[in-house]
C-alpha cells in the first residue's frame, strides 16, 4: 500500500506515529482487494488507479509489471450479464499451440465476467469469478510442456467459486493477451524472456560482516554462511529461537541446544560472538550467555555468520562471528507489515501447551528520510517431549517477550547519510515448575523431569532486558575516501528463576558449606563505545581500509540471596543480601586500530591482507566472592588493574580458473581475552590479578582452503580447516557438575560443505554437512587429548527438499541427522558417549489474501531424543538438568506486507 507523504524529512517521523496510532491499514487494504464484478467505463481499478478499459475495446494485454490487472471485454451485454451475477458455464478448454507460442480457449454459451491477473515467479495468473468447470474431458485442463518456454497450463476451480488459469514460464513468466468472442474468451501466450546480461546488483548476495565494507560473498576468501529473511521466516514455523535456529542452519555450529544460551554453541569447537547490525552483544561475562535472545527473528532481514576466528571487530570471535542485520525501511512511501501465528505440542494437545505471537510494524521514506517502526509480542507456554511428557524449564518454555525496533535516516546530500536506531527486548519468565532433583536417586541417567512447586512470589521476577542504541555516519567522499563511524551504547539486565540448592544433591558436600542456600543469579552489563573507517581507493583496482575502536564495559553478575524462612513458608523470594558477587565488578576497554587491503590483480586472482593491534585494560574492584568453597575462605578478593596487547594477522587469496570456480585459501588470527567474570569467580584468596594464567589472552591461528562453485542450477561449497593456540580455552565438568575452564594448547580441525540444486523451476534440493574435532594438551607434554563434547560435538548433516507444488502453494521436507560422538569418553574425557539422532520437519505455505499463510509441522515422526547440549549433563549437580528435545508440534502463521 503506498500514500502520498510531505517532501519534508521530518514527515517520515509523522506518518510512522500517525499510522501505528491510526485504524488498521490493514483493515483497509483487506477491504477493497477484491476485485469489482461490475464497473461503469469510467471506473477507477482500485488496485492500479488506473481507468478500466473502454466497453467496446477488444483486447489487454498482459505482462510482467502487471499485479491484479482488470481484464477487458467486448461487448457492453457481457457487462451486463455480470451485473446480474449470471455463472457461466465453461464446456471446454483448447491449449493451441502457435508460431509465437500458444493460445488457451475456454468454450461458453454465456458471457464470462471481468477478471485479474498477476505474476507469481514464473507464473501467469488469471482468475474469473463469475464461472464455473463442466468439461466433457477434465484432461483438457492441464498440459505440462505444451509449447517452448511455457512449463504448464493449468485451468481450474476455486474454492470460494470461480476459476483460475495459470501459465508457468520455463525461465520467466509469460506475456499474454486476452480476447473475448460471443461464445468463447482467448488467451493469446507468449514465452516471457529470461533476465541476459551482467547479473543485476540486488540478486548478488552482498555481506559486511567479513570485511566491514560491503562486499560480494564470491569475493571474500573466508567461509561465510548467510541466513536470508525467507530462511529465517521458514524456521519461524518451528521455533522462535534463534541458537536452534543457527544450530539448523549453520555448517561447524552445534547443534540446536533448545535453550536460550549460547554457551552450548561452539562454531569450529570455540566460542562465538554475537553482533546486531554491527554492535558488540556478547559481553566479557555474561552469566547465562543468552546473546541470541535479545531481539526478536521477527524483526531481522538477514543473519551472517563468518566461521573461524577474526580480530577484525576487535576482542573475541575465536570460533567466528554472529552478525544479525535488521529490517530496513522500506523503499516505498509508506508500506506495513503484519504476521500473527500460534502453535502447539501435538503429544499434549492444546492447554498449556499453546502459544502465539503477533508481529506489526510500520515503515515510511521519501528522498530525504526514511523511518521504521515495528513491535513484536509472543508467548511460548509449556512444551512435552515425544512421550508427552513435560519439558523442564529451559528458558525457552514458559516465556513471553516483548522486542521494540526503531529506525530513522536522513539524507543530507546524495554522499552523506545520519541514521539512527534504538531497539528494545525483554524476555520474561513465569513458571510454576523446576527441575526434580530426585531423579539422581535413580540408578543410571535419566532425562529431566518437572517438580511443580506453584507460583512463586519474586521480588526480582526473572527476566532479561537489552537496550541498544546505535548511532551512524556515513560520507561518500571525504578526499576521496568513503567515512563510516558508529556510536554505540548497549545496557543489559538478567535476573535468573531461583535456585535451591538445598534440593541439589551437591548440598551435601563439605566444602560447599559458604554456600547461600537460595539465591538467584543475574548480570549487570552496559558498554559504549565508536568505530570510525575510511574505505580509501588506491587504484580502480585496489582499495584501503584502516581506522581505530574503541569501547569500555562494565560488568557483575550480583548475587541475589533470598531470606530462607518466608520461601519456605510462603514461596517469597525476599532479598536480604546483595553484597556477593559471582565475579568481582570490573570494566574491560579496549582499543583497535586495524587496516585491511585488496587487490583484484586480475580477473582471475585477487589478494587480500591486514593487522590489527588491540590493547586491552581490566580493573577489577574489590569484591566479595558468593560461590567460595570451605578451603578458600574468607569470601574477600582483593582488585587491581593489567593490560594486555597483541597484533593479530590476516591475508586471503582467491583464484577463479573460470567464472563459475572459486578456490580460496586463507590465514587469520583471532585474539580473545578471557571471561574475566568466571576467572574471577573461581580464583584462590590469594588471587594476583597481575600474575594469573587464567586471564592471559588467547591468540588462534587458523588456517582455511576452501572452494566454491556455481554452474546454473547448482552451487556448492567445500572447506578445511585447522586452527591453534598456545594457551586455548575449554570447559571440563567434574564429576559434581561443576564447570572448570582449562588453559592449554589446543588444536581444532574439520570440514564443512554445502549444496543446493534447482533441477526445474519448481523442484529444489540441498544440503550441508560438517564434521570437527580438537584436543588439547593440559600437562604439556606433547600429548594431545581430545576435547569434550561440550567443546566439540558430532558431525552434522542437514538436507532439504522443496516444491512448488502448484503456483502459489509450497512444501518443504528438512531432515536434521546429529552423529555420534565416542572418542571423549573412550578416553575418560566424557563420562558416556554422545549418542546420535536424526528428525525431520514438514513445512507448508500458500498465498492467501494478498499475505502468505505457512503450517509447519516439528519433528514429524515425533523422534524421542535428548540434544547434545543435555546429553553431556552426567553429573549428579546437573542430571537433573537433561531435558528432552520437543515432539511433535504444529504451527500455523499468517504473514502480510502492504
Amino acid at each position: 500500500m503506498k500514500a502520498p507523504i510531505k517532501p519534508l524529512g521530518y514527515s517520515v517521523l509523522v506518518s510512522l506515529i500517525s499510522a501505528m496510532a491510526a485504524h488498521p491499514a490493514w483493515a483497509q487494504v483487506l477491504a477493497i482487494a477484491p476485485a469489482a464484478a461490475s464497473q461503469p467505463a469510467d471506473a477507477l481499478d482500485v488496485t492500479t488507479n488506473a481507468p478500466l478499459p473502454a466497453l467496446g475495446a477488444t483486447t489487454h494485454k498482459i505482462n510482467h509489471d502487471d499485479r491484479a490487472t482488470p481484464l477487458a471485454k467486448t461487448q457492453p451485454t457481457h457487462w451486463l450479464a455480470q451485473g446480474e451475477n449470471e455463472q457461466a458455464v465453461i464446456t471446454d478448454v483448447q491449449i493451441t499451440p502457435t508460431s509465437e507460442g500458444l493460445t488457451v480457449t475456454l468454450i461458453s454459451e454465456q458471457a464470462l465476467a471481468n477478471g485479474t491477473s498477476r505474476v507469481e515467479g514464473n507464473a501467469l495468473i488469471t482468475e474469473i469469478p463469475n464461472a464455473r468447470l463442466a468439461l466433457t474431458n477434465a484432461t483438457a485442463a492441464e498440459q505440462f510442456d505444451p509449447a517452448d518456454g511455457i512449463a504448464l497450463v493449468q485451468v481450474s476451480s476455486l474454492p470460494t467459486g470461480g476459476i483460475r488459469v495459470v501459465i508457468t514460464g520455463t525461465e520467466a513468466p509469460p506475456e499474454a493477451e486476452v480476447s473475448a468472442q460471443a461464445d468463447s474468451w482467448v488467451l493469446s501466450v507468449v514465452p516471457g524472456a529470461a533476465a541476459t546480461g551482467t547479473e543485476a546488483p540486488d540478486a548478488i548476495q552482498v555481506v559486511v560482516t567479513a570485511t566491514r565494507t560491503e562486499e560480494s560473498v564470491l569475493d571474500v576468501p573466508r567461509s561465510v554462511t548467510v541466513i536470508e529473511r525467507e530462511q529465517i521466516e521458514q524456521q519461524l514455523s518451528f521455533t522462535n529461537n534463534l541458537p536452534d535456529v543457527l544450530g539448523k542452519l549453520v555448517p561447524g555450529l552445534s547443534a540446536p541446544p533448545f535453550t536460550n544460551s549460547t554457551s552450548e554453541l561452539a562454531l569450529r569447537g570455540r566460542p562465538v560472538v554475537i553482533f546486531i547490525d554491527g554492535v558488540p552483544q556478547t559481553p566479557n561475562s555474561n552469566g547465562n550467555a543468552a546473546d541470541l535472545r535479545i531481539i526478536d527473528p521477527a524483526l531481522v532481514e538477514r543473519i551472517e555468520v563468518l566461521r573461524g576466528p577474526s580480530a577484525i571487530y576487535g576482542d573475541g570471535g575465536t570460533g567466528g562471528i554472529i552478525n544479525i542485520i535488521t529490517r530496513a525501511p522500506t523503499e516505498d512511501a509508506i508500506a506495513y507489515t503484519f504476521s500473527t501465528g500460534a502453535s502447539t505440542s501435538l503429544t499434549s494437545f492444546g492447554g498449556d501447551s499453546f502459544g502465539y505471537n503477533v508481529q506489526m510494524g510500520v515503515s515510511a521514506s521519501d528522498e530525504q528520510a526514511d523511518g521504521l517502526l515495528s513491535l513484536s509480542y509472543d508467548a511460548v507456554n509449556s512444551q512435552y517431549d515425544a512421550d508427552g511428557d513435560r519439558i523442564i524449564p529451559t528458558n525457552v518454555s514458559d516465556t513471553s517477550r516483548l522486542g521494540l525496533l526503531a529506525k530513522l535516516g536522513y539524507n543530507f546530500d546524495e554522499q552523506q547519510r545520519l541514521a539512527l536506531t534504538y531497539s528494545f527486548y525483554r524476555d520474561s519468565l513465569d513458571t510454576e515448575f523446576i527441575p526434580d532433583e530426585r531423579i539422581t536417586q535413580v540408578p543410571g541417567l535419566q532425562k529431566g523431569r518437572t517438580f511443580r512447586i506453584g507460583s512463586v512470589d519474586y521480588e526480582s521476577e526473572p527476566r532479561q532486558i537489552n537496550h541498544v542504541i546505535d548511532l551512524t555516519y556515513r560520507h561518500a567522499n571525504v578526499f576521496g575516501s568513503e567515512l563510516n563511524a558508529q556510536f554505540y551504547y548497549r545496557d543489559r539486565e538478567l535476573v535468573q528463576r531461583f535456585t535451591d540448592l538445598r534440593l541439589n544433591p551437591l548440598s551435601q558436600l563439605p566444602i560447599l558449606d559458604p554456600f547461600p542456600d537460595v539465591w538467584q543469579t543475574g548480570l549487570d552489563a552496559t558498554e559504549w563505545g565508536g568505530r570510525l573507517q575510511m574505505d580509501t581507493p588506491l587504484s580502480e583496482s585496489a582499495s584501503l581500509l584502516w581506522g581505530v575502536d574503541y569501547s569500555s564495559e562494565r560488568n557483575n553478575r550480583p548475587l541475589r540471596v533470598s531470606d530462607n524462612a518466608a520461601f519456605d513458608a510462603n514461596r517469597e523470594l525476599n532479598i536480604v543480601d546483595t553484597s556477593l558477587t559471582q565475579g568481582g565488578p570490573y570494566t574491560l576497554r579496549s582499543v583497535g586500530l586495524f587496516t585491511q587491503g585488496s587487490w583484484d590483480i586480475t580477473e582471475q586472482w585477487q589478494i587480500s591482507g591486514g593487522l590489527r593491534y588491540e590493547n586491552f585494560n581490566v580493573s577489577v574492584d574489590d569484591y566479595r566472592l558468593a560461590f567460595v568453597t570451605t578451603s578458600n575462605l574468607p569470601r574477600e578478593r582483593q582488585g587491581g588493574d593489567n593490560n594486555f596487547d597483541d597484533v593479530a594477522f590476516n591475508a586471503g587469496l582467491i583464484y577463479r580458473p573460470i567464472p563459475e570456480i572459486g578456490l580460496f585459501a586463507n590465514f587469520s588470527q583471532g585474539f580473545s581475552i578471557p571471561d574475566v567474570g568466571s576467572v574471577l569467580g573461581g580464583v584462590a584468596s590469594t588471587f594476583d590479578i597481575n600474575s594469573d594464567l587464567l586471564l592471559e589472552p588467547q591468540k588462534v591461528d587458523n588456517y582455511e582452503v576452501g572452494i566454491r562453485a556455481e554452474f546454473g542450477r547448482v552451487q556448492a561449497t567445500v572447506t578445511g580447516f585447522y586452527s591453534e593456540s598456545d594457551l586455548g580455552n575449554s570447559i571440563v565438568i567434574d564429576e559434581n557438575g561443576l564447570g572448570t575452564l582449562v588453559r592449554a594448547p589446543q588444536r581444532n580441525y574439520g570440514v564443512e560443505a554445502t549444496v543446493d540444486w534447482q533441477p526445474s523451476n519448481t523442484w529444489r534440493l540441498g544440503g550441508l554437512f560438517s564434521w570437527n574435532e580438537g584436543e588439547n594438551d593440559v600437562d604439556e607434554d606433547g600429548d594431545f587429548d581430545p576435547l569434550g563434547s561440550v567443546n566439540v560435538q558430532p558431525y552434522k548433516v542437514g538436507l532439504y527438499i522443496e516444491n512448488d507444488t502448484t503456483p502459489g502453494w509450497t512444501n518443504r521436507l528438512e531432515l536434521l541427522a546429529i552423529g555420534s560422538r565416542d572418542r571423549a569418553a573412550d578416553e575418560g574425557i566424557d563420562d558416556v558417549a554422545i549418542d546420535g539422532y536424526v528428525t525431520v520437519d514438514f513445512l507448508s505455505r500458500i498465498q492467501l489474501g494478498g499475505g502468505q499463510l505457512t503450517l509447519g509441522i516439528g519433528n514429524l515422526f515425533n523422534n524421542q531424543y535428548l540434544p547434545v547440549a543435555t546429553q553431556v549433563l552426567t553429573a549428579p549437580g546437573v542430571e537433573a538438568r537433561r531435558a528432552a528435545a520437543p515432539g511433535r508440534t504444529v504451527s500455523l502463521r499468517y504473514a502480510i506486507e502492504f
